[in-house]
């Protein structure tokens, strides 16, 4: 009996000291991975000085100074690249995408990488390749009167009309029913205006609008002028019933035709009539 209590003594322990080497492996173990989770943490904390926007900043619109400032941002490798540390370095590039208020300024949201009021034909992502449009920038002078009031800026798309003036040859006009005049036309459609000094335009267009707008401001003979779109609407317009002359308003809206005034165009004014002279009547004789 003695000895049966003896080896019972002799188990215990023995669990007792393999209990107390689990303990210790749980122990280290959970204090390694508390000490891997701090240290993930720390590092997911870790923030950066980078340039950011105080502001939503517009598309195709030059990066000003009060446009944006220097922020402590939380920063991990996969936000890290293409970052500004300097705001100089920023300041008078051209966004191609809008940049949002607190957003970071990256490098790819650029669409100019130089300053001086530069722009950049190709949107940010865009590549040129064998089938690509060949685009091209073209220049156009457009007054304030007939550019939305000269209101028009960089980054807007707009409709272009062209007005030239249509000559008839003689032998022509003699039947009687085409006459030399002006003539309108909504000719270039959803055009992107890369830039704009005073009244000129630059304008992004394929190669081979550019060189149809080259012939006609080389010839003198055409003026353009711009219909503002809204920034989302990208719809085509069927022009193919569209174009406007003096005649087709005045048969449309029933304008008023000038005519040709009497007696070979001369106005004969009637000269007044002199006003009669009043008779002066008899005196009363005066009563006794």
């Amino acid at each position: 009996m003695e000895m049966e209590y003896n080896d019972g003594r002799g188990r215990g322990k023995f669990v007792i000291v393999v209990g107390l080497i689990l303990a210790v492996i749980a122990g280290g173990a959970a204090f390694y991975l508390i000490s891997q989770a701090q240290q993930q943490a720390a590092s997911s904390g870790a923030t950066a000085a980078i340039v950011v926007a105080t502001k939503q900043i517009p598309a195709r619109k030059p990066i000003e100074a009060s446009d944006v400032t220097v922020r402590d941002v939380p920063i991990d490798p996969t936000n890290a690249e293409g970052v500004f540390t300097d705001p100089t370095k920023v300041i008078g590039l051209i966004p191609g995408v809008t940049i949002l208020e607190g957003q970071p300024v990256y490098a790819n949201f650029l669409a100019s990488q130089s300053q001086g009021g530069q722009f950049s034909i190709l949107q940010p992502g865009e590549t040129v390749g064998p089938d690509s449009e060949a685009w091209r920038a073209v220049s156009l002078t457009v007054p304030d009167d007939r550019s939305v009031g000269g209101l028009v800026r960089a980054g807007d798309t707009v409709d272009v009309f062209v007005t030239t003036t249509i000559t008839i040859p003689d032998d022509v006009a003699a039947a009687g029913k085409y006459y030399t005049d002006k003539s309108t036309k909504l000719t270039y459609q959803d055009l992107v205006v890369l830039a704009k000094a005073g009244t000129f335009y630059v304008m992004k267009v394929p190669a081979a609008v550019a060189e149809e707008i080259s012939h006609l401001q080389a010839s003198g003979a055409a003026a353009f002028s711009f219909a503002l779109r809204p920034p989302d609407d990208t719809r085509p317009v069927d022009a193919s019933r569209l174009g406007e002359t003096t005649n087709l308003l005045i048969q449309r809206y029933g304008l008023p035709i000038p005519q040709t005034l009497p007696t070979g165009g001369r106005v004969t004014t009637p000269s007044p009539s002199p006003s009669p002279t009043p008779t002066p009547s008899p005196s009363k004789s005066p009563t006794p």
